[in-house]
């Protein structure tokens, strides 16, 4: 029997493991603890050991000088409370809370009426606080060597930029205020190769990059759009930690949706896992026949149709015909194919 570290080696580099790797989403808090008391456990280990997941995340935490202006707010996380069902973000994001308390949306970009000249101005939070990374060094010296770890940094580019910008206004700024975008990109793209450095140095084995481009039957943005803005700068950052790290990364992309036009593309500039190829949205037999000798799948277990509303046996058919279909040669991660909502 493989360990969990060499079960998902073997699978990312396309060679059959004793058994399907099985990764986690990124659980809500409120869904965790609900886990939690159902295998009646308080311990998260005890509930990945339970679920045989083979890897460890690492994200970055909250700066502790945040943490004294924030409080917790359930199931959220930590932010400013500006407002009656308002709260804000280390980034200056303002999030409106539901009624029912379970889901938030954006409601205010701070950098909505900015110009040009305004981007160099406005301040990312600092990587180098108290608070940001000494959570993920800890978790990294824990599973290192039983492990194989993911450093987070989806919502890379597109994502991040409309959450400040809006998302209105930046789809017109792709058309319409290239100099915008461009300044705006490319201090991302600065900020998430830094991001992307701490995170080799502590010794993960797989950058999670992406933003969600893709709808449930095409592209937010049209493909030619994304290769203009997206895939150069997309290519840099991973040009740049593949040649910073000493051992060999494996690079992860994530996009919810339809993204089929852009995946040669990803393969192209360097992608090697692929999530969560939604079920709904595109076929995971035709993605592994196209490309499945170049890229690993991750995910495909519809959190649309299977997991909210299927049987346990549902789940089972569903996990199984994934493995038949998809698992030969390796290059195979079954997980939910994006977080299960309460």
């Amino acid at each position: 029997m493989l360990s969990h570290r060499e079960r998902v080696l073997k699978a990312l580099n396309h060679e059959e493991p004793d058994r399907v790797p099985l990764d986690e989403p990124p659980w809500r808090l409120d869904v965790w603890i609900s886990l939690k008391n159902y295998l009646r456990v308080d311990d998260d280990e005890k509930v990945r050991k339970f679920l045989g997941v083979d890897f460890r995340h690492l994200s970055v935490g909250v700066s502790e000088e945040f943490k004294k202006k924030a409080v917790f707010v359930y199931p959220f996380g930590y932010f400013k409370i500006v407002g009656e069902s308002l709260l804000e973000d280390e980034w200056g994001i303002r999030y409106c809370v539901a009624s029912n308390g379970w889901y938030n949306k954006i409601c205010y970009h701070p950098l909505a009426n900015a110009v040009v000249g305004d981007i160099d101005s406005y301040e990312f939070p600092s990587l180098d606080v108290a608070g940001r990374f000494e959570e993920a060094e800890k978790r990294g010296r824990m599973f290192k060597d039983v492990y194989v770890l993911e450093g987070f940094m989806e919502q890379t580019l597109f994502e991040w930029a409309w959450h400040l910008r809006g998302f209105n206004k930046f789809i017109l700024d792709l058309y319409r205020n290239e100099k915008f975008v461009n300044k705006l990109l490319d201090r991302l793209m600065k900020y998430r190769i830094d991001m992307g450095k701490r995170f080799i140095d502590i010794g993960v084995d797989i950058i999670r990059l992406g933003d969600d481009v893709g709808m449930q039957t095409d592209m937010i943005i049209q493909p030619h759009i994304w290769r203009e803005y997206f895939k150069p700068r997309m290519k840099k950052i991973i040009d740049t930690l593949k040649s910073y790290s000493r051992n060999s990364i494996y690079i992860f992309y994530h996009s919810d949706g339809y993204i089929e036009p852009i995946i040669p593309d990803l393969i192209e500039i360097g992608v090697q896992i692929l999530n969560p190829i939604q079920p709904e949205c595109m076929n995971p037999v035709e993605i592994k026949r196209r490309y499945g000798d170049k890229i690993v799948l991750h995910g495909t277990i519809s959190v649309q149709r299977t997991i909210p509303f299927g049987t346990v046996e549902d789940v089972r058919k569903e996990v199984i015909s994934r493995i038949v279909e998809c698992g030969k040669n390796g290059g195979l991660i079954i997980a939910p194919a994006h977080t299960v909502c309460p």
